[in-house]
């Protein structure tokens, strides 16, 4: 398989996100099925002000007085900043990125790309903004509105100038390649079990904590529960025929600490995915949280949930679900270039490389 130069472009990121559910259908620690509150459209805003960013910095526009001071009311000498489209941009820039990381909690657990970074750099500070993004545009005087849009010039040239600096460059290339080698990673397991074994059984398993527990766990607990539930892959029946698997940790505002779980099964020995997926969840939300859990069935109606499925029985030569693979491991590892998580040890793995067979395969054989 080629590999892209990128693993997934902002507007696919953008479509992906865009078709997930209003709200998740969890299943509780007995068993019950509830209405969780979707949380993505934070991310959904962190990939569009990337994209404005990104455009307002190769553009580089500046506010000109002339068109931007009006009269506040007829015959009055109180003047506002009129409509405009770059500085409605700003406006706009300022009350998401300063209300996500400044304003809240989620700063707490996430940093900035390094667009969003040097935008809150040069304009976090800046009163205008903060009245006009966060209450109303305020009324001044003429000199007073002259100041401000000279003011809000020099930001966006200390913002345009700081986009030049070395250090620019390299952090926007770590995170490339972070999210790149993430997703190099998944996709060869993937082709790698692909090679040994004809038809997978593919599950996905989203694991999180209820409302009422959310807030009281912290990184080293969920991380703790999700190493209880690693050391269950060689011993408990419901991973019987387990081939790989991968993992990743995330967090958002409402629902805390969650993990994203892919499975590998021997497809040829595993049928019912739904159930296996169910299995599994209980044991996160009875046995391994003591009732803190919740669990997602991702595999549960799949058909009729996600444009590309990728859950269920997978053959080699399926290529709908062989795509929908494709996309749930650009998803899982994409997402890490706008939210980099700022917590000690990893928030994503996947099993080891399966060996290269040295005998034949398993299942029927290939179609030339």
């Amino acid at each position: 398989m080629d590999y892209p130069n990128d693993t997934w472009s902002d507007d696919d990121m953008l479509a992906w996100l865009s078709i997930q559910r209003d709200g998740d259908w969890t299943t509780n620690a007995l068993g019950e099925t509830i209405l969780y509150p979707a949380n993505h459209y934070w991310r959904q805003d962190l990939v569009q002000t990337d994209q404005q960013l990104k455009a307002l910095i190769d553009s580089k526009p500046m506010l000109y007085p002339e068109r931007l001071v009006r009269p506040a009311a007829f015959g009055s000498e109180a003047v506002v900043l009129a409509t405009d489209p770059l500085l409605d941009t700003l406006t706009t820039l300022y009350a998401v990125l300063v209300g996500m990381f400044v304003k809240t909690e989620i700063g707490q657990h996430y940093k900035p790309s390094p667009y969003v970074k040097r935008f809150l750099q040069a304009f976090g500070n800046c009163a205008y903004l903060n009245e006009a993004g966060f209450h109303q545009p305020p009324v001044l005087s003429r000199e007073q509105a002259e100041q401000v849009v000279d003011e809000l010039n020099q930001r966006l040239g200390a913002l345009y100038q700081s986009t030049q600096q070395p250090n620019f460059t390299v952090e926007c290339y770590n995170n490339r390649r972070n999210s790149r080698a993430n997703y190099l990673r998944l996709r060869a397991l993937i082709d790698g079990l692909f090679k040994r074994h004809s038809r997978l059984m593919v599950l996905r398993v989203d694991l999180a904590y209820t409302e009422a527990d959310t807030p009281y766990i912290d990184y080293e607990t969920a991380r703790h529960h999700r190493k209880q539930l690693c050391r269950r892959f060689s011993r408990d029946p419901a991973f019987e025929h387990l081939l790989g698997y991968a993992w990743k940790l995330e967090w958002q505002p409402k629902k805390g600490f969650h993990y994203h779980l892919l499975f590998f099964f021997d497809g040829h020995r595993c049928r019912d995915d739904v159930t296996k997926a169910r299995f599994i969840g209980e044991l996160w939300t009875r046995s391994i949280t003591g009732g803190q859990g919740l669990y997602y069935n991702c595999n549960l109606d799949a058909d009729q949930r996600y444009r590309y499925n990728a859950m269920g029985l997978v053959d080699y030569y399926d290529f709908e679900k062989q795509r929908g693979l494709d996309n749930l491991a650009k998803y899982l590892t994409k997402i890490d270039e706008y939210a980099a998580m700022l917590v000690k040890g990893r928030t994503f793995q996947t099993s080891w490389m399966p060996t290269p067979p040295s005998g034949p395969r398993l299942g029927r054989p290939r179609q030339q």
